[in-house]
């Protein structure tokens, strides 16, 4: 049964393509800056087979030239198993990006919100609204699990934090929160600054 499945989903950029889809409905560009390093053709063929597979769902309104993609039931049955290789290649991969190679806030906030939900104790509620690159991201626990989304928070959140992912990345993995922006209630800041710091305690960059 592997060897099938992984004749549907075994390939890099399927499996990238799901990944990405975990957060919420994304269009062929959306892919695209997240992806870095596929073709258009390549990514196009992956949605195409992916479509095919039930594994992906395409929104294609009439007189709208935007595809939404999104995962179906099925697609969506794969998030465990992302997770877990995500978490696998974060204690055992992790690097810091090359010079020139791009690094996405959405792929950064899914290896901070994994760390806090696999490496910590705290699951009380939160809700942190990031807004990194000038998109808006939301990662909130609902006092069992921790989550991530691509979208701000419906209600106001308990911490909001404006940066850059690279910006970002250097306050988690050192000391200097200058270029960040990070307001809220006192106490759910300081929570949020301890908890943030959990993936440099995972990881052991290179």
């Amino acid at each position: 049964m592997i060897a099938r499945a992984l004749e549907r989903v075994g390939d890099r950029w399927s499996l990238l393509v799901i990944r990405d889809l975990l957060t919420g409905a994304k269009r062929f560009t959306d892919l695209i800056d997240r992806l870095g390093g596929i073709t258009p053709k390549t990514l196009s063929q992956r949605l195409r087979e992916l479509e095919d597979a039930g594994i992906v769902t395409a929104d294609r309104e009439p007189g709208r030239r935007e595809v939404w993609y999104s995962l179906t039931s099925t697609g969506a049955d794969l998030g465990p198993i992302i997770d877990a290789l995500n978490w696998w290649g974060l204690r055992h991969t992790w690097r810091w990006p090359q010079p020139g190679e791009p690094l996405h806030a959405e792929h950064l906030l899914r290896a901070v919100t994994q760390a806090i939900d696999l490496a910590t104790d705290d699951h009380e509620p939160a809700v942190w609204h990031f807004r990194l690159d000038g998109t808006d991201y939301l990662v909130e626990s609902d006092g069992h699990q921790w989550s991530l989304t691509a979208k701000a928070p419906p209600t106001r959140a308990d911490v909001t934090i404006t940066s850059t992912a690279e910006t970002l990345t250097t306050f988690i993995f050192g000391t200097s929160d200058l270029d960040i922006d990070i307001s809220g209630e006192i106490e759910p800041v300081q929570r949020f600054r301890q908890l943030i710091k959990t993936l440099a305690t995972v990881v052991h960059p290179v």
